[in-house]
């Protein structure tokens, strides 16, 4: 069944709340000593909260991301087959957006009923500014890149529902299948793109585009901090008990910048190896090196 075809029947759909929504591994909070603390109940909702935030994160970049980095792209001089390969893409991330927006509003309509997003809170000056950045991927290849990494760490966050399948929400099992099966091609695109893309290039705008790369998937997407904080907030709301212990909390949460099971989790060769792959290849990415993506070149690549 196509996404768009699950998309539209979710709104008939029972959602299991004794089943997980993600994979434990991906779980910020699990990383944090006091997790062992919180009752199986307890860690359970969070669980399904968090599973409701990445489904609001991948609807997220596929919105404001996705469609302003391919839709100007499709309008250059490219390949025709690459140029179909293009739209097609841009159709599928609408319909996963649908599916996964769809998807949150059955298993939480006091969150998300009359909106799209509960804890990402990307006001219109910053979308604006996100989506005008994106819309020159030809300068600015590093959301390319940035879509590479999301994409695999998207596509082995499903595969582990897959693999704990009888424990995992049937409607987040499917949703997330169908979004694998999709996303598999996505990759090969996004491959495609920087095969076209990153070599023509001067150095200097290589060597700037790996820097501000850097610094996004630092500031951004490695620790709980906003989006990943409204998730704990929402837990605590659920959980009144617990709101005294929100300082820890926060206190936990900010040392898994030195936590290597946690890092491993956010970013790593194994969640994303053909981003690794290309990156061992690029000189200018070894500033990542300085950073916390768990990123060691395998080979010095010539200069």
């Amino acid at each position: 069944m196509s996404a768009r075809e699950i998309a539209r029947e979710l709104g008939g759909v029972s959602i299991d709340f004794s089943k997980r929504f993600a994979p434990e591994r991906f779980l910020p909070l699990a990383y944090a000593p006091i997790y062992g603390n919180l009752s199986d109940g307890e860690r359970l909702r969070y669980n399904q909260l968090h599973g409701l935030y990445v489904n609001e994160q991948i609807a997220f970049f596929e919105t404001v991301l996705a469609r302003n980095v391919l839709l100007p792209l499709i309008r250059r001089t490219l390949p025709e087959d690459l140029r179909d390969a293009l739209r097609r893409f841009v159709a599928e991330e609408d319909t996963h957006t649908e599916m996964f927006r769809q998807l949150n509003r059955r298993a939480a309509p006091h969150l998300f009923g009359a909106r799209d997003a509960r804890f990402i809170r990307a006001g219109r000056p910053l979308r604006c500014a996100l989506a005008r950045a994106a819309r020159h991927a030809r300068t600015l290849p590093l959301f390319i890149w940035m879509m590479l990494i999301q994409e695999e760490k998207a596509a082995e966050y499903a595969r582990d529902l897959i693999r704990d399948s009888a424990d995992v929400e049937p409607s987040f099992l499917r949703v997330h299948r169908r979004h694998l099966a999709d996303e598999m091609d996505h990759i090969q695109w996004d491959e495609l793109l920087l095969d076209r893309l990153w070599e023509r290039l001067s150095p200097r705008l290589r060597r700037w585009n790996a820097r501000l790369l850097a610094w996004l998937l630092g500031e951004f997407f490695l620790l709980p901090k906003r989006g990943g904080w409204r998730v704990i907030e929402e837990w605590v709301r659920e959980f009144p008990a617990r709101r005294p212990l929100l300082p820890e909390i926060r206190r936990q949460l900010a040392a898994l910048g030195d936590e290597p099971r946690y890092l491993a989790a956010v970013y790593s060769r194994e969640l994303s190896p053909r981003a690794y792959a290309r990156f061992d290849r690029c000189p200018e990415f070894r500033i990542l090196e300085k950073a916390r993506v768990n990123y060691r070149p395998l080979e010095t690549p010539a200069l």
